[in-house]
C-alpha cells in the first residue's frame, strides 16, 4: 500500500515539476528595497529573468550571441528568497523580511515575479575590540590602528568583519606570527532604538609564537639537478636568515623567482605544523624551464593606437654565460593594413601599407648590484612603414630597472640610434629629417601600478611619468671633436599618464574607467646651428586611433599642418563604462576628448576634439578582443553648422563612423 501511494505521488509530482520547468521567468522586480539597488539583489539570486526574445533567438542559432530562456524552479526560488534575506542580515539589516508574489500569464507559460522587502532599521557599529593579539609593541599598535576595515559609526557589514579579520591576520603573519589564525568573531546586536541598532564586534585571534627565518635549502621538484648555482636562487630572496618571518616577503620572493623566466614552478615551503623553536627553515622548491627554446609567435598588439597583426620567431637562452642571464632573439612582422598587401606589393615604397619589421637581440642581467635592480642591453633594427614615409632605425638600448617599492618601479633608459627617414608622398618631411640622424636619448620613467588585473582591471589605478632628453651626449662629442659632422636631435620631453578604475557593482561586471594623458616636447637649438635636427618621428606624439580619440583613425587627428608627422603637445581624456552583456560578451560606452598641437600655447577650447560611441568585447584567456564604433561628438575642423554631432544627419554620422579593432582594453 505504501509503495502504491509513493508511486502515485511520484507520478503526480513529476508532471508538476516539468510544468514548472516550462514556465519562463519573464521579469524579476523588487519592492521596498531602499538600501540596495535591484540589480545588486537580482545578482544574488540563481533564478534569472529571461533575455529578450531577440537574444533567445540568436542564441538558438549557435550559442554564440545572446542567452537561453530562464525557467522557474520553485525550490531554487525558495532558496533565492533566503539568499536575499541573508544578504540583508550580512549587511546590518537583521530585522529584514523577504516575501514574494507571482503573476502568471493567461496560459501559464510565463511568470512575472515581485520580491517584496521590508528592510527594517540598519545596525551601526558602536564598539570594536580585539582579543588574543600577542604583539603589543607601539609599532604594531600603530599598524592595527591604520585604516581598519570596520569603522565605528558606520553600518555593519559581514564583509567588513571578514576583511578586518584578514587584515589583522596579514599584519600578524607579516610580523613573525606565521601560524596566526582566527578563533572566532562575536557580533552583538541591541534592540532597535531611534530607528537604528547598536552593534558590538569582538574579534578573537590565536597568535602563537613569533618566528624568524632559519636556513633555506634549494631542491628541484623533479629528480635531477638545478642547472646553475644555488646562490642565484638565494640572492632573489627578499629576506635572509634571522629576519622576522613575513608572508608578504615570502610571496614577493616567489614572484621574483618567476620573473627570472627560469622556472615553470617556484615555491617556498615552510613546516605545516608550528615548530617548537622560534625559527622556520624553508625549502625553495623549483622546476626549471628548458635552457634553450625556439618559439614561433602569432602577434597582436595595439601599438601606435592601431590594431597590428602578424607573426614572429623567438629564441631564448636561459643562463647565458651563467649568473641567470637571459638572452633573447626575436624577429617579427606586424601589419595594420595587411588586407592591402599582395605578393607583388612593394610594401616599403607604396603609400597604402602600414606596418613594421623588428629584429632584436637582448641580454638581461637580473641581478645588478641588488636583487631589486636589473640591467638589460639590446640591439635592434626597425623598419617603421607609414603611409607618407618609411623610417629605418638601428638602435642600441641600455635599461636599468629598479623596484623602488611593492607597486612602484623606476626605469632608466639610454638609447643610441641612427634613424633615416624617406618620404613616400608629396608631403615634405619636417625640416632636418632629410638627412639621417645620430641620436642619444636618455629617459627616466616612474611607474606605479595598483590595478587588480593586467588585462581587464576592475579597481585600482596606474600612474606613469617619463622625463626624456635628447642631445646632451652628441653635443658634448661635437664640442670635443670640432670636425664631427653628424645631425642629431636636441630636445626635452615629458609624459604624464593616469588610469583609474572603479567597480560599479559587487561582482565587477560593471566598471567605470578613466584615462588622462598629457605630453609636451620642446626643441632647443636649431638645425642651422651644429646640425641640430628636429625631434625624431618615433619620439613624437600622435593622436587618433583605438586607444586615443576614437572618432579619428590613428595619426589622423591634430591641430598641426601634418598630423601624420606628429606634434609636440598632446592632451587626451577617455571615459568608459564597461559592462557584461552575456557570457563572455561585454559592451562599452565611451567619450573621448583631446587633440595634438605644436605648442601648449596653441591649446584653445574650440580646438579640442571629442568623440563618443560604443564597443563590443569578447573575453578570452589572454584578454578581451574588441571592436569600437566611434562618432565625432565635436569636430573642430568641420565647417560651421556641422561641428557638433546633433548638427549632422544620420547619413553624415554613418559616413564619418570609424571602426577600430583591438586586443585588450582601450586603456
Amino acid at each position: 500500500m505504501k509503495l502504491t501511494l509513493a508511486l502515485l505521488l511520484f507520478l503526480l509530482l513529476v508532471p508538476a515539476a516539468n510544468a514548472q520547468d516550462n514556465i519562463i521567468v519573464n521579469s524579476i522586480t523588487f519592492a521596498g528595497n531602499k538600501a540596495f539597488k535591484s540589480d545588486v539583489l537580482r545578482g544574488i539570486m540563481l533564478t534569472k529573468q529571461s533575455p529578450a526574445a531577440i537574444w533567445r533567438f540568436t542564441y538558438s542559432l549557435g550559442h554564440i550571441v545572446g542567452d537561453s530562456a530562464q525557467y522557474l524552479d520553485p525550490m531554487v526560488f525558495k532558496a533565492d528568497l533566503q539568499r536575499v534575506k541573508q544578504f540583508y542580515l550580512d549587511n546590518g539589516y537583521i530585522y529584514a523580511n523577504v516575501d514574494s508574489s507571482m503573476r502568471f500569464d493567461g496560459e501559464g507559460r510565463t511568470v512575472d515575479i515581485t520580491v517584496k522587502i521590508k528592510e527594517g532599521p540598519p545596525a551601526f557599529v558602536t564598539r570594536l575590540r580585539y582579543h588574543g593579539i600577542a604583539d603589543t609593541t607601539k609599532s604594531f599598535r600603530e599598524l592595527m590602528a591604520d585604516k581598519p576595515a570596520i569603522a565605528i559609526g558606520k553600518r555593519y557589514s559581514y564583509k567588513q568583519v571578514d576583511a578586518e579579520v584578514q587584515r589583522v591576520l596579514g599584519l600578524l603573519q607579516n610580523n613573525g606570527f606565521a601560524y596566526a589564525r582566527k578563533d572566532s568573531s562575536v557580533v552583538s546586536f541591541s534592540l532597535p532604538r531611534h530607528d537604528t541598532v547598536a552593534t558590538a564586534v569582538d574579534l578573537y585571534f590565536y597568535s602563537g609564537l613569533q618566528y624568524r627565518w632559519g636556513q633555506l635549502s634549494v631542491l628541484p621538484i623533479d629528480s635531477g639537478n638545478i642547472p646553475f648555482e644555488k646562490r642565484i636562487v638565494l640572492r632573489e630572496m627578499m629576506f635572509k636568515p634571522g629576519d622576522i618571518y613575513s608572508i608578504a616577503k615570502k610571496t614577493e620572493s616567489e614572484q621574483r623567482l618567476y620573473a627570472l623566466n627560469m622556472f615553470e614552478a617556484a615555491r617556498i615551503i615552510t613546516p605545516e605544523k608550528p615548530p617548537e623553536i622560534d625559527t622556520l627553515a624553508g625549502v625553495i622548491s623549483l622546476r626549471p624551464r628548458p635552457k634553450h627554446e625556439i618559439t614561433p609567435e602569432l602577434l597582436m598588439d595595439d601599438e601606435n593606437n592601431a590594431f597590428n597583426f602578424g607573426g614572429g620567431l623567438g629564441y631564448v637562452h636561459r643562463d647565458f654565460l651563467g649568473d641567470a642571464r637571459l638572452l633573447s632573439i626575436n624577429t617579427s612582422l606586424l601589419l595594420q593594413s595587411f588586407q592591402l598587401v599582395t605578393f607583388s606589393s612593394k610594401v616599403l615604397s607604396d603609400t597604402v601599407t602600414v606596418g613594421r619589421i623588428d629584429a632584436t637581440a637582448q641580454l638581461t642581467q637580473p641581478y645588478f648590484f641588488s636583487n631589486a635592480t636589473s640591467l638589460t642591453w639590446g640591439v635592434s633594427f626597425l623598419v617603421d612603414k607609414q603611409m607618407p614615409y618609411v623610417q629605418l632605425v638601428l638602435r642600441n638600448k641600455v635599461r636599468v630597472s629598479d623596484r623602488l617599492a611593492q607597486f612602484t618601479t623606476a626605469y632608466l633608459d639610454w638609447d643610441v640610434e641612427r634613424a633615416k627617414v624617406d618620404s613616400l608622398q608629396a608631403i615634405p618631411l619636417p625640416q632636418g629629417l632629410e638627412k639621417p640622424q645620430f641620436n642619444s636619448i636618455i629617459s627616466l620613467t616612474l611607474q606605479r601600478d595598483k590595478t587588480n588585473d593586467p588585462f581587464s582591471p576592475t579597481s585600482g589605478f596606474f600612474n606613469l611619468m617619463t622625463l626624456e632628453e635628447g642631445g646632451v651626449i652628441p653635443n658634448v662629442i661635437s664640442s670635443l671633436f670640432k670636425h664631427s659632422n653628424f645631425p642629431y636631435a636636441r630636445y626635452w620631453k615629458m609624459t604624464l599618464l593616469g588610469k583609474w578604475f572603479f567597480s560599479m557593482n559587487d561582482n565587477g561586471t560593471n566598471v567605470f574607467a578613466m584615462k588622462a594623458k598629457f605630453g609636451y616636447a620642446q626643441q632647443y637649438g636649431t638645425y642651422e646651428q651644429n646640425l641640430n635636427g628636429p625631434i625624431p618621428l618615433n619620439y613624437r606624439f600622435f593622436a587618433g586611433g583605438s586607444g586615443s580619440i576614437r572618432g579619428w583613425r590613428t595619426r589622423e587627428l591634430g591641430n598641426v599642418a601634418s598630423p601624420e608627422f606628429g606634434g609636440n603637445t598632446l592632451v587626451e581624456t577617455n571615459f568608459e563604462d564597461r559592462f557584461l552583456l552575456a557570457g563572455d560578451f561585454g559592451g562599452v560606452l565611451f567619450v573621448d576628448a583631446g587633440n595634438l598641437w605644436n605648442s601648449y600655447k596653441d591649446i584653445t577650447l574650440n580646438t579640442i576634439a571629442a568623440a563618443t560611441g560604443f564597443g563590443l568585447r569578447y573575453n578570452t584567456f589572454f584578454g578581451p578582443l574588441r571592436v569600437d564604433f566611434g562618432f565625432r561628438l565635436f569636430d573642430p575642423y568641420a565647417q560651421a553648422g556641422h561641428q557638433f554631432i546633433f548638427q549632422k544627419t544620420g547619413r553624415e554620422l554613418l559616413s564619418e563612423m570609424i571602426v577600430h579593432f583591438g586586443i585588450l582594453q582601450a586603456f
